[in-house]
């Protein structure tokens, strides 16, 4: 094993458990677990957890220290031929974890669609359409919502056991979920009066994880300073909810973002060495790297098949062949490309993920998601828009539905399907930016001579022209179908440039990727 901070390590592939810590905290800023497979990892709140023996049995302290290879997105090692009714190891665990989030990604369904219809029924309504509005009130219910999804990912990271008391909370937290989703559907018909009920469920939900933690404080004697600092670190936020309740229309604005941004600083807060002075403990929460990341990806899965499944729900495309269906067929494959940029990265085939690397790095990896999920949804909502306005006039209606049951007149139906066309335009490049972003932030081990084209700044270069190109084409008034069109085929060819220059050197466009590095493998081993 290479000593810390030395890029040039042999690759391994071998799960570590958490040990013992010995008091040692590592203090280099771009310190990464992959090069000490025994040291404690950190999670978003800059708590490092090494508990194996003194520890409550809800605290959940493994994980697994990989450099992770193209294909292997999970880099897990095979899983031995057991078969347990319960089981206590570690990958039993996991496996039982992974239902459980698949069944909460479930409920989010349906909160992600009422989400999306959040911003369609103020962007495109009949009667005083305004996309700002529309956009405004769409971040400002989204953050929240993220929020509340990545605390159950939080909660089941750190304490995931599966006993009675967890499955009563976790049923708890799934009711009041649900019941937020279906407020959301009437947000836009009532704000200040359905505003109330939104702000006291999400408070509640909240207020809930922060109790499950005092409760599990007893027990874990060293988790009472952390989580009686989180209390005081975001109770500004909590006293800014309850004004923004007792407030009406734009006034309540204010209030509302001033706790978004509070909450959103908390993770930074509690990863600061100010925490650590404050609160001085031997054992710290340990990030479960493979599940943090994993649920990044659901949670984006999730967001792609929102779009796909209003594709299909309620027959948006109309009766029998006919343009609509073409329409269908480009916003597919811009679906598709979005999913095939997310996971090819930066395209290298050995890379450190930049959710392993401690602090900053990480924050800044999750929160480029929010631009990427919430710009996939607002490109959802422009779509359905017009596929909705083809699909009338191919069967000869005289008005199209908008927003909340409204009628737009065929005269007035040009410019909001324009409109539409802008928000899909500016939603595709801030997707784009945001997929850059984030696949930047890797760490790429790929030796000189390995790909077709080593720099990645040149293999991610086509994006840039996309987001240009995209943004300058509603500036000549084409038509919607035109528009999805060219950008889907834009998109297709950044797509293919991507996958070719990412092939091993000397590769074949349609050989598998990575294909010259397993058999390198296979042939050492």
């Amino acid at each position: 094993m290479s000593p810390r901070g030395d890029d040039t390590i042999d690759l391994y592939e071998i799960p570590s458990g958490a040990s013992v810590t010995s008091g040692r905290q590592a203090t280099e800023p771009d310190y990464n677990p992959i090069h000490d497979p025994h040291a404690p990892l950190q999670d978003k709140h800059g708590t490092s957890r090494n508990l194996h023996a003194h520890r409550h049995h809800s605290a959940e302290s493994s994980h697994h220290d990989h450099v992770i290879h193209a294909g292997d997105e999970r880099a897990a090692v095979d899983p031995t031929h057991r078969s347990h009714i319960s089981s206590h190891l570690p990958e039993d665990i996991a496996k039982e974890r992974e239902r459980l989030d698949l069944f909460v990604d479930l409920i989010w369904v349906g909160i992600i669609g009422n989400l999306s219809d959040v911003f369609s029924s103020l962007a495109f309504r009949a009667e005083n359409p305004d996309s700002a509005l529309g956009m405004l009130v769409f971040i400002l219910v989204f953050l929240p919502s993220w929020r509340i999804w990545d605390a159950m990912r939080e909660f089941l990271n750190n304490y995931y056991m599966d006993d009675m008391v967890q499955r009563a909370f976790t049923f708890w937290i799934l009711v009041l979920s649900v019941f937020y989703g279906n407020q959301l559907a009437y947000l836009t018909e009532d704000i200040d009066a359905v505003k109330t009920w939104c702000i006291s469920v999400y408070l509640v939900i909240l207020g809930s994880f922060l109790a499950i933690e005092w409760t599990y404080s007893i027990w874990i004697v060293w988790l009472r300073k952390l989580v009686f600092f989180q209390w005081l670190i975001r109770m500004p936020s909590v006293a800014l909810w309850v004004v923004a309740t007792n407030l009406k229309g734009s006034r309540a604005i204010g209030p509302i973002v001033g706790a978004i941004v509070w909450e959103y600083l908390c993770p930074a807060l509690l990863d600061s060495t100010l925490t650590e002075k404050l609160t001085p403990m031997e054992y710290r929460k340990a990030l479960d790297v493979h599940h943090f990341q994993s649920r990044l990806s659901n949670f984006f899965i999730i967001i792609l098949g929102e779009g796909v499944l209003q594709l299909v729900k309620g027959g948006p495309l109309g009766r029998g062949l006919h343009d609509t269906v073409g329409v269908m067929s480009w916003v597919l494959l811009i679906y598709y490309e979005f999913s095939f940029l997310y996971f090819n990265r930066d395209g290298s085939q050995k890379f450190i993920p930049a959710v392993t690397h401690r602090g900053f790095k990480t924050l800044a990896w999750v929160f480029w998601h929010i631009p990427l999920f919430a710009s996939i949804l607002t490109f959802t909502a422009g779509v359905m828009f017009i596929l909705r306005s083809q699909s009338a006039g191919e069967t000869s209606s005289t008005s199209s539905e908008a927003g909340e049951g409204g009628q737009i007149s065929e005269e007035e139906l040009p410019r909001y399907v324009h409109r539409a066309v802008w928000t899909c335009a500016s939603s595709v490049s801030a997707v784009m930016f945001s997929l850059t972003i984030i696949a930047l932030m890797d760490k790429s081990l790929d030796e000189p001579g390995t790909l077709k084209i080593d720099n990645r700044y040149i293999r991610l270069s086509m994006r840039i022209v996309f987001m240009v190109a995209t943004l300058c084409i509603p500036l000549a008034h084409v038509s919607s179908q035109l528009f999805l069109g060219m950008v889907a085929m834009m998109l297709f060819v950044v797509g293919v440039w991507e996958w070719n220059v990412s092939l091993d050197r000397g590769g074949a466009l349609i050989e598998p990727k990575g294909l010259s590095l397993m058999l390198s493998r296979e042939l050492k081993t």
